[in-house]
């Protein structure tokens, strides 16, 4: 019964996209552990990546579609065309296939690209899904629903431990909600009266039961507050039982808040306590520790989606189309020439480091450079710079032995940070970022208009705020560029934005804590439209008409779109309900986020 609705399941896939997840999970599982999605209607043959500790890469493409071998074939032939490299082809599908068909297929790709063939059937995906990682079905409603999972979980009499039980009082709501998505993000399954369903499966309706036959460790918080709840007390007292049962460490005690040990019976003394009263993430690594070192299964591959989910509950959605803006702006114009110069003698480091600011260009050896554009004449005359020659770009993989794709996403960027140069910016060595020094702009205004719209406003480019220990600190906005040629059709500029932070002298913070700990309180209440609004001042702000013209003559210009990438979605975003969410969660933060501040101020100003 289980294997044939398994397989009834598979065969009614509609959904390519739940299908593709499906897929990452299950390889994440069978040892493909950094897997890399890539899927979409434009993945050149790639659903997904894996490239391993000695630099093999494995190439992963998925179907739902019954001419199998077809679509095998034209992936296999896409992959090629796009020279992505290849040692390994994992092909999965949810066909039926022969013996025969198999071997021929393996065949095939080896004789054809020289890769090897891993082939997933029907038959193949049943035995993982209901054999090896029966869980992964649960967190994939959309293609094993709910009403067919009961009936394989009747048919199933086994009962088996793999769950995280955690235990504990209300006014501990904030750490316990901290450590359900910590260890859910993981990878571990959890059940936590605060989550009634996360990770797939219901919190128990019977807790006594879920404690004695189907949970793999018992997590006691143990806090001042615990220390008079009943129900926490009767639960706990449950575990200590089922731990002379001979149940190695079945009751792991958590001291939240250092609870006073004389106040605990003499069993529990005994117990070797994770404590988190000091430092929440010190107590995850010992805790983390502790289940690894007693192989707790971690069936949740996909733990931080799960995690990432649970901030947004369906109230938030709305069946409304809604545009999404990117942080991708689109490459209008590439020059098609990549020229070589040479410079008369060498040119010192510390010269080399000025020469970024005034000219995009990549350094073969110690007297020659590759770039779409002529030096300023200042350095020509200085260094006697000379053109010998150049290259066609888009005819050649390969240009002084420098991959040409790379090569031409290397010269864009520096480009943007010459224009930064140009535009004012500054670079700061210590937290080596380019920012915008204070008034740069008038009144430290960075305006930009809002493409849907029309409507103007600004961001700040520079500010200060005060800090929950007392302390002022100023801040100043620092764009940084990345140009990516597998998003979209040919390249792609990401421009993120990163914040410089400094003490009210303007001298940059150093120190990981410091920086940390400013970060974390004035960004914690930036939300999407804010950091939007910061992405189009930066990029308007670059721009002249509405473009990034970077180059002087017409015809070796790169021209970048100064507005982000938008899409069309079909379902939306109920804001009113988000900003309930926004607020709940900025109070839970908030109340966390001053407790560990006051700790890490005590901590820097002590000097250690």
């Amino acid at each position: 019964m289980s294997a044939d609705l398994t397989i009834y399941c598979l065969e009614q896939v509609t959904d390519y996209f739940e299908f593709e997840r499906l897929c990452h999970d299950l390889m994440s599982r069978e040892g493909y552990s950094s897997i890399e999605p890539l899927g979409s209607f434009k993945d050149k043959g790639r659903d997904a990546i894996h490239v391993n500790e000695s630099d093999k890469t494995t190439i992963f493409a998925y179907s739902v579609s019954e001419e199998w071998r077809v679509k095998l074939a034209e992936d296999a032939e896409k992959v090629r065309k796009y020279q992505h490299p290849c040692e390994q082809f994992i092909f999965i599908t949810t066909a039926k296939f022969t013996a025969y068909q198999r071997d021929e297929a393996v065949a095939f790709i080896k004789d054809e690209f020289g890769w090897q063939l891993e082939l997933f059937g029907v038959e193949r995906l049943r035995i993982l899904l209901d054999v090896s990682h029966p869980q992964i079905k649960r967190l994939h409603p959309g293609i094993f629903p709910s009403e067919f999972l009961a009936v394989q979980d009747r048919t199933d009499d086994s009962t088996e431990r793999h769950h995280l039980f955690i235990s504990c009082v209300s006014k501990d709501g904030v750490f316990a909600d901290w450590l359900t998505r910590k260890l859910t993000a993981e990878g571990y399954c959890v059940w936590s009266e605060r989550f009634k369903l996360l990770g797939g499966e219901p919190y128990p309706d019977d807790l006594d039961e879920a404690i004695k036959n189907r949970t793999f460790r018992f997590l006691g918080l143990y806090s001042k507050a615990s220390l008079n709840n009943q129900e926490v007390m009767r639960q706990r007292s449950l575990a200590l039982s089922l731990r002379s049962e001979d149940i190695q460490d079945f009751l792991i005690p958590l001291d939240v808040d250092g609870v006073n040990q004389e106040q605990l019976d003499s069993v529990t003394k005994t117990l070797q306590f994770v404590s988190f009263k000091d430092n929440w993430a010190d107590g995850l690594k010992q805790l983390l520790k502790k289940l690894e070192s007693i192989d707790c299964p971690r069936l949740l591959p996909n733990g931080e989606r799960i995690v990432a989910e649970s901030f947004l509950g369906n109230d938030v959605r709305s069946d409304e189309e809604e545009t999404l803006y990117s942080n991708c702006l689109r490459i209008l114009q590439i020059p098609e020439i990549i020229h070589r110069f040479t410079v008369e003698g060498k040119i010192p480091k510390e010269k080399l480091n000025k020469l970024k600011s005034e000219w995009s260009c990549r350094k073969v050896d110690s007297n020659t450079f590759l770039s779409f554009h002529k030096p300023p004449t200042s350095i020509v005359e200085e260094y006697h710079v000379n053109e010998i020659g150049g290259a066609i770009w888009a005819n050649t993989t390969v240009i002084n032995g420098i991959s040409t794709f790379n090569l031409v996403s290397e010269l864009i960027r520096k480009a943007l940070i010459v224009k930064c140069y140009q535009k004012g910016l500054q670079y700061c060595s210590e937290a080596k970022l380019l920012y915008f020094p204070s008034d740069l702009v008038n009144k430290d205004r960075l305006e930009l208009i809002h493409p849907d719209s029309g409507s103007k406003t600004y961001v700040l480019s520079n500010g200060k705020r005060k800090h929950p220990s007392g302390r002022e600190y100023l801040y100043s906005l620092a764009p940084d560029f990345y140009v990516r040629q597998d998003l979209f059709d040919g390249f792609t500029v990401l421009i993120r934005i990163r914040v410089r932070l400094s003490g009210t002298t303007g001298k940059a913070f150093t120190t990981k804590r410091t920086i940390d700990s400013r970060r974390k309180h004035l960004c914690k209440n930036w939300w999407n439209r804010h950091w939007l609004n910061r992405t189009l001042a930066v990029s308007q702000f670059l721009a002249d008409d509405r473009k990034i013209t970077i180059g002087e003559s017409e015809d070796v210009q790169i021209v970048i779109d100064a507005n982000p990438l938008r899409f069309n979605v079909p379902i939306g975003i109920n804001e009113q309900a988000l900003d309930k969410l926004n607020y709940e969660r900025s109070e839970s933060i908030r109340i966390h986020d001053s407790e560990e501040d006051e700790y890490l101020d005590e901590y820097i100003s002590d000097g250690k």
